[in-house]
């Protein structure tokens, strides 16, 4: 999914953003845990958009982010919200996403 910066300010509807440096292990743990609690669940959400912050340092300034992995989830209102860590808690992360 490709947003572009208008989008990701204020998205037509719920997005997520999942924050990872390259192939670390906690991010790759975060990848697979958010790619597992959204095949589990009945939301009709589309992928999370991932962003690969050794790629693109600059967009940890832009979306606010200052560790990483990190799920920032984001309404059409453009309100924020981030969940910060390789989403190996299961519970945090169902909460984290109830909210779509």
């Amino acid at each position: 999914m490709n947003l572009t910066p208008a989008d990701d300010a204020h998205p037509k509807r719920t997005s997520l953003i999942l924050f990872v440096t390259g192939e670390a292990p906690r991010s790759r743990r975060a990848h697979h845990s958010l790619s597992a609690a959204l095949d589990d669940s009945s939301l009709d959400i589309s992928p999370a958009r991932e962003i690969d912050l050794l790629r693109e340092p600059q967009q940890a300034i832009r979306f606010g982010i200052f560790a990483t992995p990190a799920l920032m989830r984001i309404d059409a209102s453009g309100n924020r919200r981030v969940l910060y860590g390789d989403l190996s808690d299961e519970r945090r992360l169902k909460d984290f996403l109830a909210a779509l």
